[in-house]
């Protein structure tokens, strides 16, 4: 009964409101008193506080609600190892989360399909040319129901100005075809999304974004709560929430290994570079 009443309510909200009760109730009662509420200050509580019963996917817990996206408080979290992910029509929410998923860039598997496309040489990798373009092409395929919504693309265009978040961008007869951005703090790299508008193209950034890492003694890649099958297959593996703290406290105290991130690649050969991994790869 009661749940033919909320359907009932919510076809009526969308017919005549245009979805505005619904986006009320989520902005301002949905979430109410299910974790702690941020003040101004940088603070978080400890991971163990989290609420279990309130996930995002399958291993995502929530741990804090509201405060803002200023730059200090964002890259406040990503020392913590706690990261934002909220939807349209929601408060700001804050997720740990039990596990994590992570590539120790010494570890990047390069599978055959991105092997042929390094050797076909079809394609340009640059840093930082166009960062706007690369994180609107990361929302643009999600449209309204992407976590990348105007007020985390508005906080990633500031994190790069301030020369914390960089961007890997592919190119292919002059135009962007894919790329990923995220953010680098001392010896560890956040990833944030990645995209592709030709097949493997994201996987390709990732690999030459890794191999400079690895050189450049990077400790660890964040790859967030999602253990999926395509970052296992490049190498990413589940660690403990514990241990992946440890790490991070270790890394983040690494004084900030690259000055200019523009000339990343200037110089440097991504297929001797991929030849090398893997030949230390088959050593191993």
């Amino acid at each position: 009964m009661l749940k033919r009443v909320k359907l009932g309510l919510l076809k009526i909200d969308k017919l005549f409101f245009k979805g505005k009760i619904k986006a009320y109730y989520s902005r301002n009662f949905k979430y109410k008193g299910k974790a702690y509420k941020l003040t101004k200050d940088l603070y978080f509580p400890p991971h163990t506080s989290a609420n279990k019963n309130v996930r995002m996917g399958a291993v995502g817990e929530l741990l804090a609600i509201g405060g803002d996206l200023s730059t200090d408080r964002m890259i406040h979290a990503l020392k913590n190892g706690i990261y934002p992910m909220f939807f349209n029509n929601e408060p700001i929410l804050w997720w740990t989360s039990e596990i994590r998923c992570v590539l120790f860039p010494k570890d990047i598997h390069i599978s055959k399909n991105i092997r042929s496309l390094i050797r076909k040489n079809n394609f340009f990798i640059t840093v930082d040319k166009t960062f706007d373009d690369v994180v609107r092409a990361c929302s643009e395929s999600r449209q309204d129901y992407t976590w990348l919504n105007p007020e985390r693309m508005a906080l990633s265009f500031k994190l790069h100005k301030l020369g914390v978040a960089h961007s890997i961008e592919v190119w292919q007869d002059e135009k962007l075809v894919g790329g990923l951005f995220g953010i680098a703090l001392g010896s560890c790299w956040f990833g944030d999304s990645m995209f592709a508008r030709v097949s493997n193209t994201s996987k390709l950034a990732m690999v030459a974004l890794t191999l400079r890492l690895e050189e450049m003694n990077f400790f660890v890649e964040d790859c967030g709560f999602w253990p999926t099958d395509h970052l296992k297959s490049m190498g990413a593996v589940i660690i403990p929430r514990e241990e992946f703290l440890e790490i991070l406290e270790r890394s983040i105290q690494t004084p900030d290994i690259i000055d200019n991130w523009s000339n990343l690649f200037v110089n440097w050969d991504l297929r001797l570079a991929a030849e090398k991994h893997i030949a230390n790869e088959h050593q191993s």
